[in-house]
């Protein structure tokens, strides 16, 4: 470990606190989805993949947060703070709600205030312009400069990014029945959208001239050689490349369902046929299916 971060120590670096909550959210969450499930009668056991998308979201947010990746982020870097950014925004949110059983959530939903409030902030042009509006005011050089001098703003901007990263991909993800994801075709169209929208933080940062931030153009050089320029230059590459991977899996999981569906519904006749085709027999479809 390079001296300049090995004189913060332990705790500085590794975030115990933050290390504690994880864990305890993790246990909560296992006793939730076992135990408890089975005392109150809820539905169908969480599948395993389910399960697993949950830990590894705890997991990945606490290397976002708690890991040197934050000391790294706060005082040297701007491409780790655009890292950590990004791995909240479209790496844990989403592996949160697919690990979320709709039970979990059903409570909110049920509540007269949270449970419209959700409704409204989950609407796929609310989600997508709100995470986007604030996301790319937060990487403003003066919103930006504040989080990093002020622990509270910080904390805050974190947050945020977080829960309306939830919103932005619950259209998506949704593990709520009462608020449903789109269709998939729908799904690929938004996804696209918000690709789109992502552009304008991308764009400003990636293509500035100078630096944009004073607070990294005075930090000490983690990396030698790497100018604030580049660094900012590397955090804006951060972004659109998480970005492409992140929408453009979910793109190809969406259309890849679309595609089954359709697929499915012409094997089972429920699709006007090509002219000259055979439609295939019944029973071969269900004996491939057994196979």
């Amino acid at each position: 470990m390079p001296a300049m971060l090995a004189r913060w120590g332990f705790s500085a670096l590794w975030n115990p606190d933050i290390m504690i909550g994880v864990v305890v959210i993790g246990a909560l969450y296992a006793w939730a989805v076992g135990p408890l499930r089975r005392k109150l009668g809820k539905e169908l056991p969480v599948p395993t993949g389910q399960q697993v998308a949950f830990y590894l979201a705890l997991f990945l947010l606490y290397l976002a947060v708690g890991s040197p990746l934050d000391v790294i982020s706060d005082h040297y870097l701007f491409s780790a703070h655009m890292l950590q950014h990004m791995m909240l925004a479209v790496v844990v949110a989403p592996l949160l709600l697919i690990g979320s059983p709709a039970w979990f959530w059903r409570p909110i939903y049920q509540a007269p205030v949270l449970g419209r409030l959700l409704s409204f902030l989950t609407r796929p042009v609310i989600a997508v312009v709100v995470f986007n509006v604030l996301f790319s005011y937060m990487h403003f050089p003066g919103f930006y400069e504040l989080s990093l001098r002020n622990p509270t703003v910080h904390f805050f901007e974190h947050a945020t990014i977080l829960v309306t990263a939830l919103f932005m991909w619950w259209p998506v993800f949704s593990p709520l029945p009462e608020l449903p994801a789109l269709a998939d075709p729908i799904k690929i169209l938004y996804l696209f959208v918000d690709g789109l929208l992502m552009m304008v933080a991308f764009a400003t940062i990636t293509f500035a001239p100078t630096p944009l931030y004073t607070f990294y153009e005075q930090a000490p050089r983690l990396i030698p050689g790497l100018s604030p320029l580049e660094d900012q230059q590397v955090g804006g590459l951060v972004m659109h490349y998480m970005t492409l991977l992140a929408y453009g899996t979910a793109t190809l999981w969406a259309f890849w369902r679309w595609a089954r569906g359709e697929r499915m519904k012409e094997e089972f006749g429920l699709l006007p046929r090509p002219e000259g085709r055979a439609k295939p027999q019944t029973h071969g479809s269900w004996n491939r299916g057994a196979h």
